[in-house]
């Protein structure tokens, strides 16, 4: 009797279901036993108007970034500072449970008018990813047109600081920028093609050194964070900007971060969540939750 041939599907079959089942497990521990670091969501903001709705996706009504906030802080969220990610990180100190980064893109006034409000009353807080050469503008300085928006100045958020309600960070000096504008012809932190290594270098220290300069004295907080505009980032970017001075980097890729006490590398390049006007308190706390990697109920 002819003896049946095994072929090379049925090991690699077995191997693959074998992979998965650890992959699986190395999630459930690490989602449900590890206690070594956690899962911290952030959450990107623009604009926010007093309306009753908004179909933008960068612009979100006052009356729906309340009920957001609210829902989050009855879930058991706590908001949290940069500081206070980068101290975790660094050294170890205690986070709150359920950690939350909420960000806010641009430097628009309407952070401070109709956001900052809700964050007090609630107990929350905020960091503010200021674009620097439109800080408490009234022109665009390249075109000379008028700001779509009122551009806040540091001075009007420095109250806001000082109560540990907002914090403001860089979202580049000059490079919130595409190629297509015809100013730099750079997009966003991107090198130029044909740049030199020393050209690009001194691009990217300058811009930080030009917001660097811009902020100093007018905040109490340090500067220590930087979100890239329009998501554009490199590996080599964010190491520069790193010898540059900027513990934490932001895209918005919308991934789960994971903190891990000891290890930099996971404040870079963080992934964030864009949070729309479509979504409700509890449309909002169940994406978090399935960002969170830990399970826990609802406090209603």
């Amino acid at each position: 009797m002819q003896q049946k041939r095994v072929g090379w599907k049925a090991p690699l079959l077995i191997f693959l279901i074998l992979l998965l089942l650890f992959q699986a497990g190395d999630l459930i521990y690490l989602t449900c036993f590890d206690t070594s670091g956690c899962r911290l969501p952030v959450l990107m903001y623009h604009h926010f108007v007093d309306a009753e709705s908004s179909t933008e996706g960068t612009i979100v009504t006052t009356s729906r970034f309340r009920e957001q906030m609210t829902a989050l802080k009855k879930a058991g969220y706590h908001a949290v500072t940069i500081p206070q990610v980068i101290d975790y990180v660094k050294n170890g100190a205690a986070l709150p449970e359920h950690p939350v980064l909420i960000t806010m893109d641009d430097g628009y006034g309407s952070n401070l008018d109709e956001a900052a409000p809700v964050l007090e009353e609630l107990g929350m807080c905020a960091t503010v990813f200021v674009i620097g050469i439109n800080e408490g503008e009234e022109y665009y300085p390249h075109s000379g047109e008028p700001m779509w928006q009122e551009r806040f100045a540091f001075e009007k958020a420095a109250p806001w600081v000082e109560k540990g309600v907002i914090d403001v960070q860089s979202h580049t000096f000059d490079m919130h920028q595409l190629a297509s504008y015809g100013y730099s012809g750079r997009d966003g932190v991107l090198r130029l093609a044909g740049e030199s290594d020393e050209d690009y270098r001194t691009a990217l220290f300058s811009d930080a050194e030009a917001f660097r300069r811009r902020r100093e004295g007018r905040v109490s907080t340090e500067l220590l964070a930087l979100a890239y505009p329009f998501g554009y980032y490199t590996q080599e970017a964010d190491e520069l900007l790193q010898e540059a001075g900027y513990a934490a980097t932001f895209t918005i890729d919308e991934r789960p971060n994971w903190l891990q006490a000891g290890d930099e590398s996971c404040l870079r390049m963080m992934g964030r969540i864009n949070v729309t006007d479509g979504y409700s308190g509890e449309d909002l706390v169940n994406r978090l939750r399935s960002y969170s990697g830990r399970f826990f109920p609802l406090n209603n």
